[in-house]
């Protein structure tokens, strides 16, 4: 029996009907492929091939095919593509973005490796961009002293070092940029001070110390007269500036029985002073007036800087416990009754043989060690009262 030519026909049409999707779908996708691969990233190069695709070079850029001549560089790609790696950005030290493109720069990569932009790429080359590293701002070491504190022990007109202080140290570690304080660490603790303050005398010792400060002066010799007259002996606390000019006073003093202790080369307020400007205030009056174991601070004025030094040097701070206003109120008659409502054992008493007139102290200085003797006191030096 002879086959229809229509059927074989039909049947085989329908059989190549059923064979052509294949083919024309390969070539529709390797079309589909060449024309994205033109019109999205179209390279020429210098060296372009001449017609036909024999020569072409394909690559993949971020995932992109591409399509290039031989000889084409990653700088040409980059060109042409505007391929450009993002920098990382700058953090704080919390990890907060500060700068954004900050960081550190991004890097083209070729086949998973770092390239320079003159390379060569071959057929089939794979370019990545990588997005730079993140920099985090630097930190900065701040280093800070710690001031030391006194404290202070007993109760007194005398003044002792017994414990010298020292400044700790802190460490703070913040960024450069922003400041902001990272962590923060004590590598030294400081060490308190310790000032003992004591009275002039042990209990049931019924005896003061006459004390004169800011001469020697004009009034110092007739203080000197006063006192040998009456066969006292008192304590002069004397301005090295001042003594200088009047060097046989120092002499005249001692050998007479009295002591002549610091108040200072200028008599400066020395808790204004650093603690250079107060070692020189009173190593300068010390070496004047030939040594001293006392420092009176001008003004009574006295910190826990003025007593380290002053302690440093060997040098025990005495103030007052009678006041008798002689400096301010010039007037023989208050001086006397401010003596005899204020004093009792132990006491120390201010008085003055110079910074100005003094004629009223000079006049009232006999009627005071009359009195005090009357009432069973001893008269002695700041020296022997503390011994």
């Amino acid at each position: 029996m002879t086959a229809d030519p229509v059927s074989r026909r039909t049947a085989g049409g329908d059989a190549r009907r059923r064979r052509a999707p294949r083919g024309s779908a390969w070539w529709r996708v390797v079309l589909k492929a060449l024309v994205a691969a033109f019109v999205l990233a179209p390279i020429l190069t210098v060296a372009w091939p001449a017609p036909g695709l024999g020569s072409a070079e394909f690559l993949l850029v971020d995932g992109t095919p591409v399509m290039v001549g031989p000889g084409t560089t990653v700088a040409q790609v980059a060109d042409a593509r505007h391929v450009a790696p993002t920098p990382g950005a700058k953090l704080d030290v919390a990890g907060d973005v500060i700068v954004l493109g900050g960081g550190n720069p991004g890097t083209v990569e070729v086949d998973s490796s770092a390239a320079p932009l003159d390379l060569t790429l071959h057929d089939g080359s794979v370019i990545t961009t990588r997005r730079g590293g993140d920099h985090f701002e630097l930190l900065i070491r701040e280093t800070a002293t710690i001031p030391h504190e006194s404290r202070s022990e007993g109760s007194g007109v005398v003044v002792a070092l017994v414990q010298k202080g020292s400044d700790g140290e802190r460490e703070t570690f913040v960024g450069d940029t922003t400041n902001r304080k990272v962590a923060e660490f004590v590598t030294r603790e400081p060490v308190d001070a310790v000032l003992r303050r004591s009275p002039g005398v042990a209990a049931g010792q019924k005896a003061v110390a006459l004390t004169f400060d800011d001469g020697p002066s004009t009034f110092t010799p007739q203080i000197l007269a006063v006192l040998a007259e009456k066969g006292t002996s008192a304590t002069f606390f004397w301005v090295g500036n001042v003594a200088a000019g009047r060097p046989e006073m120092i002499g005249t003093a001692r050998n007479a029985g009295h002591e002549v202790e610091n108040h200072s080369w200028s008599h400066a307020d020395l808790t204004k002073l650093s603690p250079e400007a107060i070692r020189s205030e009173i190593s300068r009056a010390e070496q004047t007036l030939g040594g001293t174991r006392f420092l009176r601070p001008p003004y009574g004025a006295y910190n826990s800087t003025v007593a380290e030094q002053a302690g440093t040097l060997g040098q025990r701070l005495v103030l007052w416990d009678v006041d008798t206003l002689d400096w301010k109120i010039r007037d023989a008659s208050s001086i006397v009754s401010r003596v005899q409502a204020a004093v009792r054992p132990g006491a120390v008493i201010l008085m003055h043989d110079g910074g100005g007139d003094r004629s009223q102290t000079v006049a009232a200085l006999p009627a005071v060690i009359d009195w005090l003797l009357n009432q069973g006191y001893a008269l002695t030096t700041v020296q022997h009262l503390t011994d």
